[in-house]
């Protein structure tokens, strides 16, 4: 393999990705073998037959299985419930696990456990894992039972820590534990591989019912593993069960060497929600701030954690404004890269503050920052006045209005938000419906997620016409999918008939989620189901054409303000996704953009061009998820449902099994993993580019 190059400007490279919707083949006439099977995929229900001759013969195309299962459509999971009778071993592996990533997307599933357990008692290792896998998504009831079996020492170790993750993946959808599954899963937290640990860890700490102590007892013991990510999960999961143990144990995680355990016992104390574990957390962050361990540069993440759990409360801590007036000095003596994370800090001690007297708008806070830290002060001060505070409602009501016009979408969006909590107070309704009429989608959504939110249930009030209009033209008018899912469940509780005829016309949208959104939308409305739906005409292809990108090795180098950070692509698993990335990149789309999106010890998200979270390139790509896991440093691609990803991206803090087979994986951090880790939430991208060498042969 050659040594990758750096490319600032490929004038070929960017005449066939951005000009060429299909560019013509390679010189030499080579084709990507994969390439056929990518357009296939990416026509959808239009594909599958194409695909389903790729499956028979000889030379069954594991990639065109693949392919089945992402489209997800009646002809692909007829085929691929008949490849889980093949002879063929390898046949049978790819149709199982294109049928977890049909789950994942939405096709129903749930008939082809059966199925695909009838193998079990023959099956091979290999075979088992894909069984164990397929059943995070198609399993029902029966599978604690079934995953119980997969637990015992006799399995192949892969075997059984893939049951151990599937079963937490079961209690995340609410499905019961067992108690023999439970007590496997007590048994294999005390052996001594960490591998084994993590992954029954994983499976109680998710575990759907709680109350069984052999089981809190292994997560208490856990707190002591060797392995940070053990440690974080049995937090969690201590933190959901609420033992005897709970307070002391969260506190003593406050002082992990483990930036994402601290953080976990940062979130512990908040679900624990009494005084004394408040007490705790806000003893314990004091203490990080008069140490003045945060330069805005290190793991910060614990301390912000802390501050946005607790600013999430209505009370006053003692000490609060002293605690502000210190790190507004702190701020105002910060070194430049440091004053994000501590205008961040001065902001929320600044809300904290504002609970202990009689504080009106607007929130002063971080005004050394100057106008950097505007967003920051606003987004805590209508999280203040949704809160309540602030004054009479007439005055809190005024203040929304005022910042609901403000330029930035960020500030209106959270402005609605805050009026939505003071709905029952006064009337702004006029707010909501402007906000549906708002050009930016994160405030159309916001406004949206208020009217669902206000007249749904059994005896809601009758909602004002100029709503129900607002909401009928824009959602008429909206096929952005993740706009459109939230406008269709605001139609199904205020829409009425005309709301039911707006659904119902979307049922044939050439988006597979927006379909999903107005069957549901249908559904509720009416009553009756009218089942799973394809697009009314063929789907247009996305804009770059992954032919440009088979065939090579690509770095994506991000050089952001915590540093650079190289990411290996992966063109064969994600070949729209990939392209995107590319054409995106070349034309400088990502250039400074900021990460918008932070959870701690779980992902860091950037891509969207106004920083809201609802923003993209102004197209969308299928979906292509495989069978890579989402570990520390994977890379995924942002969605709000099947084919809605775009520029969005994200990379992971920590494993998250739950993610496997359900997002697009376009590649790892290579190098530069610590600044990944580093970013806070308005960090920004000040340059990307793309590195490109020949992949070897047949890649």
């Amino acid at each position: 393999m050659e040594v990758p190059r750096p490319v600032r400007v490929l004038a070929a490279w960017s005449s066939l990705l951005v000009a060429c919707a299909r560019p013509p083949a390679p010189p030499g006439g080579e084709v990507h073998p994969g390439l056929s099977i990518a357009r296939a995929e990416a026509r959808r229900e239009a594909g599958s037959s194409e695909l389903v001759k790729l499956t028979t013969g000889p030379a069954t195309s594991a990639a065109a299985i693949r392919g089945l299962g992402r489209i997800g459509d009646a002809v692909a999971l007829a085929r691929l419930g008949e490849l889980l009778a093949s002879p063929d071993e390898a046949a049978r592996v790819a149709a199982m696990q294109a049928l977890d990533v049909a789950g994942a997307l939405g096709s129903e599933v749930a008939g082809f456990e059966a199925a695909v357990w009838q193998r079990w008692p023959q099956a091979s290792p290999r075979e088992r894992l894909a069984i164990v896998t397929a059943t995070r998504r198609l399993g029902g009831p029966a599978a604690s039972a079934r995953l119980a079996a997969a637990l015992g020492p006799g399995e192949a170790p892969e075997v059984r820590e893939a049951a151990a993750i599937v079963l937490g993946i079961l209690g995340r959808r609410e499905l019961p534990l067992g108690d023999a599954a439970r007590d496997g899963l007590v048994a294999m937290a005390g052996e001594r591989e960490p591998r084994s640990i993590y992954a029954a860890v994983y499976g109680l700490a998710h575990a759907h019912a709680a109350g069984h102590d052999a089981g809190e007892a292994a997560l208490l013991r856990a707190t002591a593993a060797a392995d940070p990510e053990a440690r974080a999960l049995a937090l969690k999961g201590l933190a959901r069960r609420k033992p005897p143990e709970a307070l002391a144990t969260m506190r003593a995680g406050l002082g992990d060497p483990d930036p994402w355990v601290r953080v976990a016992a940062v979130r512990g104390l908040g679900e624990l929600a009494d005084p004394a574990a408040t007490a705790a957390l806000w003893d314990w962050l004091r203490a990080e701030l008069d140490a003045d361990i945060v330069d805005g540069t290190g793991p910060g993440h614990p301390v912000l954690e802390a501050m946005s759990v607790l600013t999430a409360g209505k009370e006053a801590p003692p000490g609060a404004a002293e605690a502000h007036a210190l790190a507004e000095a702190r701020l105002a003596a910060a070194r430049p890269e440091a004053r994000r994370v501590r205008a961040r800090l001065a902001c929320g001690l600044g809300a904290l503050a504002a609970r202990a007297g009689e504080w009106r708008p607007p929130l002063r806070c971080a005004e050394a920052a100057g106008a950097a830290a505007e967003i920051d002060r606003l987004t805590f001060e209508t999280g203040l006045i949704g809160q309540g505070l602030g004054g009479p409602a007439e005055a809190r009501a005024a203040r929304l209005t005022a910042l609901a016009g403000h330029d930035d979408a960020r500030v209106r969006a959270a402005a609605l938000a805050a009026a939505a909590e003071l709905w029952l107070e006064r009337d702004v309704g006029g707010l909501i419906a402007a906000g549906l009429r708002d050009s930016s989608p994160a405030v159309a959504g916001t406004a949206a997620e208020a009217v669902q939110g206000r007249f749904a249930g059994d005896a809601p009030p009758e909602p004002p016409p100029a709503i129900v209009d607002a909401l009928l033209e824009r959602a008429g008018a909206e096929r952005d999918a993740e706009l459109f899912a939230g406008m269709a469940g605001a139609l199904a509780e205020v829409g009425g008939a005309r709301g039911l005829a707006v659904c119902r016309a979307a049922l044939g949208d050439a988006n597979a989620s927006v379909r999903a959104a107005a069957r549901a939308c249908v559904k509720a409305a009416s009553g009756e189901d009218p089942g799973v739906t394809g697009p009314a005409a063929p789907i247009a292809a996305p804009p770059h054409d992954p032919e440009a990108v088979l065939g090579h090795e690509l770095l994506w180098r991000l050089h952001t303000e915590r540093g650079r950070i190289d990411v290996a692509l992966a063109p064969t698993a994600a070949p729209w996704h990939v392209a995107a990335i590319v054409a995106l990149t070349q034309r400088g789309f990502y250039d400074g953009l900021t990460f918008h999106r932070v959870v701690p010890g779980y992902v860091v998200q950037g891509g969207d061009p106004g920083g809201t979270g609802w923003g993209g390139p102004g197209f969308t790509l299928p979906s292509e998820p495989g069978e890579a896991p989402f570990a520390r440093g994977a890379v995924g691609i942002a969605d709000a449902g099947k084919d809605t990803g775009g520029s969005q991206f994200f990379i992971m803090h920590a494993r998250a099994p739950h993610l496997d087979g359900r997002y697009t994986h376009v590649g790892e951090v290579r190098d530069g993993l610590p600044a990944a880790l580093a970013l806070v939430v308005g960090d920004r991208i000040l340059r990307a580019e793309v590195v490109i060498a020949p992949a070897s042969p047949g890649r």
